[in-house]
């Protein structure tokens, strides 16, 4: 894959999962990386600066953009990942509140960092943005509900604003995972823990059982953040340089349609 040497680039929700899987990957590549979350990331790594900010604020938001500009002088990719993901047992049971949470980490998240970002791209000559979406967009799932429907929305977003800023030389793309096993899954009351006492037995088991039964992934694991990280490089890359407006899915085969 080509390099991102002397590049500049955000990455919000970067302690941990998909978000620090990419902040490693883009750092390695040779990439200068802010990266903005609630908790500090949990190592040292060389080129990175690590925000610790609020972002389902205004103020957390632009704190994170300011210091990549203050820092570094510039910026040149966005990468819109941070966000939550809790199970429901049903519909009725979401309030307005957990409604507007959910808009309000993954989308307005993803809306004030990258419309505060787009004059630093623009006055780079251009740059990538890469927002982090999901399979559940496109596949209905009654545990994810409120969830999908913000991912659904930052793909409408994404396509939207790639038609707007595409003559500036800024591509804006997604990146569309599928079940990822993250840290999250595993912690306790997390999904693999769910799994479990949805089919009661043990973890791995309910893990096989999903993986094979109700996502019917093609190649039979779930992915690994890295996946994902890998992804977002390309499309950050020169080797990305042509696709704007696109969803890239990374499901290992589990949307199955043309």
């Amino acid at each position: 894959m080509a390099g991102l040497d002397g590049r500049v680039a955000i990455v919000t929700g970067g302690s941990s999962g998909i978000g620090l899987a990419t902040v490693r990957k883009l750092a390695a590549l040779g990439a200068h990386v802010v990266s903005g979350d609630l908790a500090p990331i949990p190592e040292r790594i060389d080129r990175v600066t690590d925000v610790v900010t609020d972002l389902s604020t205004a103020d957390g938001c632009a704190a994170l953009v300011d210091r990549a500009r203050d820092e570094h002088g510039r910026l040149d990719a966005i990468v819109n990942n941070v966000g939550i993901a809790p199970t429901r047992d049903g519909f009725e049971e979401i309030t307005d509140d957990d409604w507007l949470l959910l808009w309000n980490v993954n989308v307005m998240s993803a809306v004030r960092v990258t419309r505060a970002s787009i004059p630093l791209l623009r006055a780079a000559g251009g740059g990538s943005i890469v927002t982090i979406c999901s399979s559940t967009a496109r596949v209905p799932d009654p545990y994810w509900v409120d969830y999908a429907a913000t991912k659904a929305g930052l793909l409408a977003i994404t396509r939207g604003l790639a038609e707007e800023v595409g003559v500036d030389g800024i591509r804006v793309n997604a990146v569309s995972p599928g079940s990822i096993r993250t840290p999250l899954w595993d912690q306790p009351g997390g999904f693999s823990e769910q799994l479990a006492i949805r089919h009661n037995t043990d973890v791995e088991t309910a893990i096989g059982r999903y993986v094979r039964d109700e996502r019917r992934i093609t190649l039979g694991r779930p992915g690994r953040a890295e996946d994902v990280a890998n992804a977002v490089a390309f499309l950050i890359s020169d080797e990305g340089s042509y696709i704007t407006g696109s969803d890239l899915p990374v499901n290992g085969g589990s949307v199955k349609h043309i």
